[in-house]
């Protein structure tokens, strides 16, 4: 007969199980995540660089300008106004990022939480990469949603050119595969067709005046369901002062 005593035990040696398999668990999670931070560590640290550069010659430029403005003063003569240079943007590429991180926010829940295209390993947002199936030299399908989608850094740098063929060629077929559940049947199909029928002059550019707002609106719309991050670009602000400057 069962008593008090028995059903304890019982409970107490499952926490002890589930414990030891939750420390293995997580301790596989971390050492996964410090391969990728390894991995990655180089790309961040010129990333960095670049973003420090840059903020220092803005910011090196502005503080010129009101020295001299302040001198100007001082010698009696009027302050120089100086205009605001058009954001140095290029319509296409600017469409692609906001495409790119559309394809991010649509295949995350509301936490950042995704999984990959191509592994179907469970991610978090810092792990995710957006990777165009077919190049984005192929202008006519470069914004297509199907063309786009969320996958992570590992399978990303296995697609690479100066990486194993065969790993290369798996990754991408996970990608079809995958690419048709979701998407439908005949999708990847589809895309490939448009790939071989592609040639620069005969294919159909984008109306990027009428795509790019299009792009922001649902961009705006991807953000006011999450609840793990905070956009760092403003796209509709940048974009209109384009047009307004152009």
């Amino acid at each position: 007969m069962r008593t008090k005593l028995d059903v304890v035990r019982k409970w107490e040696k499952k926490i002890e199980e589930m414990k030891k398999k939750a420390e293995w668990k997580y301790d596989i999670l971390l050492q996964n995540k410090k391969r990728v931070v390894e991995k990655n560590w180089e790309h961040e640290v010129e990333k960095n660089y670049r973003l420090r550069k840059s903020y220092i010659n803005k910011k090196e430029t502005e503080y010129r300008r009101k020295m001299m403005n302040e001198i100007r003063v001082l010698e009696w003569k009027p302050k120089r106004e100086y205009k605001t240079a058009a954001p140095k943007i290029k319509p296409l590429q600017f469409a692609m990022a906001i495409a790119q991180e559309n394809a991010k926010l649509r295949d995350t829940d509301a936490d950042g939480n995704w999984r990959c295209i191509s592994c179907d390993n469970f991610c978090t947002w810092k792990e995710l990469a957006w990777w165009h199936r077919y190049s984005r030299r192929f202008q006519h399908i470069c914004l297509d949603r199907e063309n786009i989608n969320a996958q992570c850094h590992k399978c990303n740098w296995t697609t690479w050119p100066r990486w194993d063929t065969v790993a290369k060629m798996d990754t991408n077929a996970k990608y079809d595969e995958n690419l048709d559940k979701k998407f439908g049947e005949w999708t990847a199909a589809e895309l490939r067709r448009k790939v071989y029928e592609y040639t620069r002059w005969d294919s159909e550019p984008y109306d990027l005046d009428m795509v790019i707002p299009i792009l922001i609106e649902e961009n705006e719309k991807l953000w006011s369901t999450k609840n793990f991050h905070t956009p760092k670009r403003n796209w509709k602000n940048t974009w209109t002062k384009y047009r307004i400057r152009t």
